[in-house]
């Protein structure tokens, strides 16, 4: 099984399969000692991510999301639970903010849980972006306290100029998860500059385009400490 591990989080918090409720410390597991069968010693590390329709896939095949190839690529398991047109004030597709799909998440019982911002809340004000991105970043933790949190910077539409809100909702992301002990990653806007990473609305990604997010999410992952 290949493990997913914050090489420096606090307390060495190992994103490894847990044996009788408890969290391992190493990822070789001494079954013998637990009495635990090999089976569930190998189970996989859960990994879910929350977004928007970037993030879902919208408009391609099953499976050509990013998250979907971080796992493909990987080996961790990971749920996406990105939902088309939702952010932390917009309601998608799915019938949910993100908020609502903290309840989805919690039935995974994730090692780690990885939130993005949206360019969905843009035209709200500063103060319930931030307001929403906080309430909910801090819904994640009460109803998962032992999972890692990492946020990730907002996309934006690359053909058209970046409203201020898109850096906004970024530090409003920034803000709630590192006051929680969460990392954040700045992945930049990785489809500027190449139209064949983005579909004919120009704002979704190709397959090509969601490649170049796993390739930049992936690399950004392991400088943060996380190896995959």
């Amino acid at each position: 099984m290949r493990v997913f591990r914050p090489s420096r989080a606090p307390g060495l918090i190992l994103l490894c399969a847990a044996l009788s409720g408890a969290m391992l410390t190493g990822c070789a597991a001494a079954t013998a000692a637990t009495g635990s069968s090999g089976a569930e010693s190998q189970r996989n590390p859960v990994i879910v991510t929350i977004g928007d329709s970037i993030m879902s896939g919208h408009g391609l095949d099953d499976g050509e999301d990013w998250p979907s190839m971080l796992s493909q690529r990987t080996g961790v398991s990971i749920d996406n639970l990105a939902c088309s047109g939702a952010g932390f004030l917009a309601v998608g597709t799915c019938g949910q903010d993100f908020r609502g799909l903290v309840d989805a998440a919690v039935k995974d019982d994730p090692a780690l849980v990885i939130v993005q911002g949206s360019d969905n809340d843009v035209g709200r004000s500063d103060a319930d972006i931030t307001a929403a991105t906080k309430r909910t970043v801090d819904a994640i933790h009460r109803a998962m306290p032992r999972a890692e949190l990492v946020g990730l910077s907002t996309l934006w539409d690359p053909s058209e100029p970046k409203p201020a809100e898109i850096d906004v909702s970024s530090a409003a992301v920034r803000a709630a998860v590192t006051a929680l002990g969460g990392r954040y990653i700045d992945i930049g806007q990785p489809l500027r500059g190449d139209p064949s990473l983005l579909q004919d609305d120009d704002e979704h990604p190709t397959v090509a385009g969601q490649q170049r997010l796993v390739h930049v999410i992936r690399v950004e992952l392991e400088h943060a400490g996380y190896r995959l």
